[in-house]
């Protein structure tokens, strides 16, 4: 896909140059970020862990950010051609379909390998129950698709969200043990930058190419655009500062542990991305008053 092709489409809800953001590069450097943050939660567990941790925190992420997108932003009524909407529709329903499978697939494999709070923990159960959960309801919209009705396939995609939402509350426990407030500071974490990076895969595969193959698409989902740009205000001071408890939580206040430790290097880095981050939505922000 050309950048010129794009050139007046808004990628944080403002018609601005693609050139100025980079959204493929903006979800670049979420997925970086992220597989930081848990090669630093996970320092005592071995690399199949992290991997595996990764994987799952990814998947449940684009789905639970991927369908906060379809529930809360999406407008169906914005789009007078049909066809325009049932592209929209299909292209989301192979990324909604990629990050089931993803769920089940690594959510499955880090129960078992992963760090555990007994078969019976909350944490286990919670996760095992969300990965069962989000397969049953998927494979039940897709086969009922046809006889549902909207208020109903609404009602089991809202259910799908919750399954998801479960599943990340799992992860987060098995990642935290038995604090509640490190969980909660976890959950809240893992919750934004979900939403976030639900957010740039609704950019790059959703948005991108309907807006290039069909130009009353990109009229209809512009204001949704616009919608999710207003989150980010919230989402970027709720990533930095639980993120900062999770720091001082591993190495303390200290800064010569935070500039000579790998850990530290990690944490550099992630705090590297979120500035570059902030800075592509504070111009944004300022090219559009």
């Amino acid at each position: 896909m050309g950048e010129r092709e794009n050139s007046g489409v808004s990628v944080l809800g403002r018609t601005i140059r693609i050139q100025g953001l980079k959204p493929r590069a903006v979800l670049g450097l979420l997925l970086g970020a992220s597989l930081a943050g848990i090669w630093i939660a996970n320092t005592a567990n071995p690399v199949l862990v992290r991997v595996l941790s990764w994987l799952t925190l990814v998947t449940v992420g684009v789905l639970v950010g991927g369908l906060y997108w379809r529930l809360v932003l999406f407008d169906r009524s914005g789009f007078t051609a049909e066809d325009a909407y049932r592209t929209v529709r299909h292209r989301w329903q192979r990324i909604e379909t990629i990050a089931v499978l993803g769920v089940v697939l690594s959510g499955s494999v880090y129960l078992g390998f992963g760090p555990g709070d007994g078969p019976f923990g909350p944490g286990h159960v919670a996760l095992g129950i969300g990965v069962i959960a989000v397969l049953v309801l998927w494979v039940g919209l897709r086969w009922l698709a046809h006889a549902l009705s909207t208020r109903w396939t609404v009602a089991a995609r809202s259910t799908l969200l919750l399954a998801a939402l479960a599943s990340l509350a799992g992860f987060a426990w098995l990642e935290t043990g038995t604090r509640l407030l490190d969980w909660v500071v976890r959950l809240a974490h893992v919750g934004a930058v979900s939403l976030w990076l639900g957010g740039a895969i609704w950019h790059n595969f959703v948005v991108l190419p309907s807006v290039r193959s069909s130009p009353e698409a990109g009229k209809a989902m512009k204001p949704q655009a616009r919608a999710f740009r207003r989150h980010l205000p919230v989402v970027i001071p709720v990533v930095f500062i639980t993120g900062v408890y999770q720091t001082a939580g591993l190495i303390g206040w200290s800064a010569p542990a935070l500039l000579s430790s790998p850990i530290g290097h990690l944490i550099g880095f992630k705090l590297f991305v979120l500035t570059v981050l902030s800075g592509f939505v504070a111009a944004a922000f300022k090219r559009n008053g």
